[in-house]
Order: structure tokens, then sequence, then C-alpha cells
């Protein structure tokens, strides 16, 4: 969809000359009324004045973070440029924590952003939920994180879970996931692709790999631990020793060395430095190597495909004049896009 305003009041969308100088836009949603905010500090402003249940809408731009202590859904324009409509990603910049209270009702949502920072979790953060979002580092601060999940998106450092902890990962691309207690915490991966920069695997027990793709650097070997259950999972870390699934007793996993057989253009590099990567299969990979419902394992196989374009209306660009005219009015060109 493509909405255009043009002429907009200012008496009724709130704008003052001074502020509308900026094109970053952050809208909020609350109660059926629609407030603006401007600028790099648009989405700190933003959170300022929203009430648990709120959303927050941010356009393409650079926003200065905010520590997120309410129960809000927080939307973008994308986590990385669409090519097919020029829209260019929402980042966020800056450490920030996550501090919910514990009689939070409302689910958090985080949704097509940009983050090349560390997220910090506090309290007990249940039911969160990310979805088609670069992210770089989540980790704990002290509490707990139960019941998150993370869909389409690209984690591209750490995705650590304190004691007590638990994430469902579906058609995501992680690096270096990793439990600090992994006798209370657990994982469930599904059509992912996992690359072990370290040794985090070890501390990966008692969860569940189905239908992924895991690699490791050529010096580090891995035996997934039996305490996992794993199923059609393909790995390979270019090196002829072979321990990785010698643990599992199911016969659905396959090894192998040459990773130029299976990725298009992914070489086996850290994730840090690939945000341009698809991690899209070889032909003859997507029809060799199938998962548990006969679809290509890696990200775009299972029945949620991995896509990174937002399929919510997103704000696209932001066009304001710099004065009001002599009547008293402000012209104002605001363009959503959304997928249909």
């Amino acid at each position: 969809m493509k909405k255009t305003l043009l002429s907009a009041l200012v008496a009724v969308l709130g704008f003052t000359t001074q502020a509308t100088a900026q094109t970053m836009l952050a809208t909020l949603h609350h109660n059926g009324e629609i407030k603006t905010f401007y600028g790099a500090t648009a989405l700190r402003d933003a959170h300022t004045a929203a009430t648990s249940g709120d959303v927050i809408t941010l356009s393409s731009g650079t926003f200065v973070s905010t520590d997120i202590t309410k129960g809000i859904t927080l939307r973008g324009a994308g986590m990385e440029l669409d090519t097919l409509t020029g829209t260019a990603p929402t980042i966020i910049t800056g450490n920030f924590y996550i501090n919910l209270a514990d009689t939070e009702t409302n689910r958090l949502t985080i949704e097509s952003i940009y983050h090349n920072h560390s997220i910090y979790y506090k309290g007990t953060l249940t039911n969160a939920m990310f979805m088609k979002s670069r992210l770089y580092d989540i980790s704990y601060s002290s509490g707990s994180m139960k019941n998150a999940s993370f869909i389409h998106c690209k984690i591209a450092n750490n995705l650590t879970l304190n004691t007590n902890s638990s994430a469902s990962c579906i058609n995501c691309a992680i690096e270096d996931p990793k439990s600090y207690d992994p006798n209370t915490s657990n994982f469930e991966f599904q059509n992912c692709v996992i690359k072990f920069e370290d040794y985090n695997h070890e501390d990966i027990k008692s969860s569940s790999l189905k239908n992924c793709l895991i690699y490791t650097r050529k010096d580090v070997y891995i035996s997934i631990s039996s305490s996992n259950t794993v199923y059609y999972c393909l790995g390979f870390n270019q090196n002829t020793y072979n321990p990785m699934f010698k643990e599992i007793p199911n016969s659905t996993n396959t090894y192998i060395s040459d990773i130029t057989t299976i990725f298009k253009t992914y070489t086996g590099q850290s994730l840090q430095k690939l945000d341009g990567e698809n991690f899209e299969l070889t032909d003859e990979a997507k029809k060799k190597y199938l998962g548990s419902d006969g679809t290509e394992v890696g990200i775009y196989g299972g029945k949620l495909p991995f896509d990174a374009v937002s399929t919510n209306p997103r704000i696209t660009k932001c066009e304001v004049d710099g004065k009001t005219t002599v009547d008293g009015k402000l012209s104002v060109k605001v363009e959503v896009n959304g997928k249909n």
C-alpha cells in the first residue's frame, strides 16, 4: 500500500516549524490517537510519552537508543536496504536495556530495525518477540528471558540465555548462541544458520535443533551434546575430522567438509562483517538437503521462509517544508509503504 499526505495543517498534526526541519520521524499510537516526534531522539521521546500496549513506528534513519521499560510494539522501516522500493533501514545506535516490570501483561515486540550494539535484559522478560531485525549482541544484566521468539533475524555476535531462560529461533542466522547455565536454559532452533565462532556449542544442552545448518571455525572441533534433540541438520567446518553428530543417535543428520558445495556466496566468515549475506543455498544443495517437511534446510525452508522486508506499513519518507505559509499551513509529505 502507498499513501501520501500533502499540506497537513500545523494545528492538526501538532508540528512546529523548528521541529519539522528534521526528516526522521517517530509516531506513537495510543488509544486511537497519534502523536509525532522528530529527530535523532524521536524514539526516546516517543517511549517517554508511551504507555504499555502502545505502538511506536520509526521511519528510515538513525535514532538514539533508549532503555525500554514498557510492553510496547516498536516497528522500524527495515533491517537492511529494500532494493525493490529503495527503503533505507531504521538504525538504532548505542547500547540499551530492556527492563519490564514483573507485572507487565503486554508483550514487547521489536521489528524491522538494525542495531549494532548490545541489548541487555533485566528482571523477567516474558514472551518478547524480535522479528525481521539485524541485532548484534543480546545478553543479560540480571534476571531471565522466558519464551522469547526470534523470527527472521540476523544476530551477528551473541545470543545469550541466563539461568531459567528459553528462546525459540525460527529461520534466523545466529552467531554463538549460548546458555549461561545450560542445565536450566534451552533453545529451540528451526531452519536456522548457526555459526559457532567460539566453543559456545558446549553450552547448548537440552535444546532442539531441526533443519539447521551448523558451521564452526576450521580449528574448532565440536560434538553436539546428546542431551539435545537434533534432526535433519547439516554440519560442516572444512575439516575432515567429523565429531559433530557422533553423540546424536538418529541418522538424519549429515556432515559435509566443503562449505562451497552448500552456499552460493557464504564461505564461513563471522556474521559480524556480513550484513549483506543472504545465506542462499546452491541449486544442487536446495534439492539434495531437505528438512523434516521436505523443504530445503536453512533459513529459506520450512513454513516461514526468511524474508527481511517488513509486512507492516513502513514510514519510508518524510519531507517537511522549512517554514509555514502565510496562512499558517505547513506542507508535509509522508510516504508509507507496506508489503501486500
